[in-house]
């Protein structure tokens, strides 16, 4: 099959597996923009926008989505709409396929309204199914929950995580590090989902830029977020990639020292980095996969901060990790 079309009807068992282990359709991801959506899959599609600044592109059981950023579009997600099929995609039969592939799927607490979710956390890949039936109905990347302390319920209520963030906000490190370790549960799997309740509710109150929140500046926010970041990392429930991405996200760094953190977390060189056209998607090769996910990431992560940044050796490192984004995992 030709890069000028995709699957349209029921596509067979390697379409849905390749998906889910590689995050993207004929190379097409969430990172992509129409123009290089357009070169892999073709022109035959409906396309919508909406109010929102959002544009809607659907190649049949394939959907994706843009938002508006500036002059161009940022990439919003990749879907596959499995519900959609003339013959119904078994989760069972889905999961036996990618275990023998040796990338099995991850389950996750179910969504409280007859779904089951499932995730590849590498791949970044959410698989939706029917409780009842056990059919696919969608797989989406980037996923919207996550295994292990992320994607569980938490036992503590909102106004709880909000109430311990008010009071750390006003402490000094030392005296934040005693009412954590006076508060902690002590069971590592607890510990993770705590740290992340509190992150969570943290950056929920997180004041807007030159905003004060509670008596306290933005600066003294950051200094919170930044610790509980770190704790989060600590504890196992974020790697570096997710915690150096959070802190762009929230604007927690001034831009040279985010674009800084960002190429220094990048766990390998342009030189080594794997590429689509140099590394099979195969178990044995999962590493570098994974490593060269991290810093397509990461590149993206930085490249949102190039035009603020001033340091020019920063900002040619970036512009050539750029320059490979379309052949990075």
């Amino acid at each position: 099959m030709g890069p000028s079309t995709v699957p349209q009807v029921s596509p067979g068992m390697a379409f849905f597996t390749d998906f889910v282990v590689t995050g993207a359709v004929r190379g097409a991801d969430a990172t992509s923009t129409p123009a290089e959506v357009t070169g892999l899959l073709g022109d035959a599609f409906v396309e919508s926008r909406t109010g929102l600044g959002q544009l809607l592109r659907c190649y049949e059981l394939v959907e994706v989505a843009w938002e508006r950023e500036g002059d161009g579009w940022r990439g919003l997600y990749v879907t596959v709409q499995a519900h959609r099929l003339d013959v119904p995609l078994s989760v069972d039969e889905l999961a036996t396929e990618l275990e023998r592939a040796g990338f099995p799927l991850v389950e996750v607490a179910p969504d409280g309204v007859g779904c089951r979710r499932f995730v590849r956390a590498d791949s970044r890949v959410a698989v939706l199914v029917d409780e009842e039936s056990g059919q696919v109905l969608a797989m989406t990347t980037p996923a919207w929950f996550a295994p292990g302390a992320r994607g569980e319920p938490s036992p503590w209520s909102r106004e709880s995580g909000r109430d311990g963030v008010r009071h750390l906000v006003g402490l000094g490190a030392a005296e934040r590090e005693a009412w954590a370790r006076r508060r902690a549960p002590g069971e590592a799997e607890e510990a993770a989902r705590w740290w992340w309740f509190l992150w969570v509710a943290c950056r929920q109150l997180l004041p807007d830029d030159g905003e004060r929140r509670f008596g306290h500046d933005r600066s003294v926010w950051e200094v919170l977020a930044l610790w509980l970041l770190g704790s989060c990392e600590g504890a196992g429930v974020l790697d570096r990639t997710d915690a150096v991405c959070e802190i762009v996200r929230y604007g927690l760094l001034e831009p040279d020292t985010a674009v800084r953190a960002c190429l220094d977390a990048i766990p390998v060189s342009r030189a080594d980095v794997a590429t689509r056209e140099s590394t099979p998607y195969a178990r044995e090769n999962l590493v570098a996969v994974n490593a060269s996910r991290a810093a397509k990431r990461l590149t993206l992560a930085a490249g949102e901060l190039l035009p603020r940044v001033r340091d020019r050796a920063l900002r040619a490192e970036v512009a050539a990790w750029l320059e490979l984004r379309t052949r990075l995992m």
